[in-house]
């Protein structure tokens, strides 16, 4: 008796996120976005401050960190660099600031993406697909 041959899937493993925001309502609503993405993607930890996203970043050493530029009066842009000195995640800029200087200084200093807080729900889950792909 022959018996068939079933291919075993295996699942990736979750993107794991780390969102940087000093708004509780911001954090809130994009953790409730990535958790509705099921086992694709979670959110790994939740920092306001620099000082606590640059411990959270070390210790949890996530895929992604999603980053706000305005922390409560710190510069988030001025923390990508020792973020990435820390761990080996992608950074995706995510603010409602506009201006190209701000979108090219970020790239410049590291970030794989700049996305507005105006975006829909769809381009930021698409860009944290996307940043999770990206060769190193």
């Amino acid at each position: 008796m022959e018996h068939a041959v079933v291919p075993c899937l295996t699942l990736a493993p979750p993107i794991k996120v780390l969102l940087v925001d000093d708004q509780r309502a911001i954090l809130a609503g994009v953790t409730a976005l990535i958790e509705s993405e099921g086992p694709t993607m979670r959110v790994a930890g939740h920092a306001p401050t620099a000082r606590h996203a640059l411990d959270l970043a070390r210790s949890i050493q996530p895929d992604i960190i999603v980053l706000d530029v305005d922390l409560g009066g710190e510069d988030g842009l001025d923390l990508i660099q020792r973020l990435l000195a820390g761990c080996d995640a992608r950074i995706i800029v995510f603010t409602c600031h506009t201006a190209p200087e701000i979108r090219a200084r970020a790239l410049r200093l590291g970030a794989c993406d700049v996305i507005s807080k105006a975006a829909s729900a769809g381009e930021l889950l698409a860009a944290i697909r996307a940043a999770s792909s990206i060769p190193e």
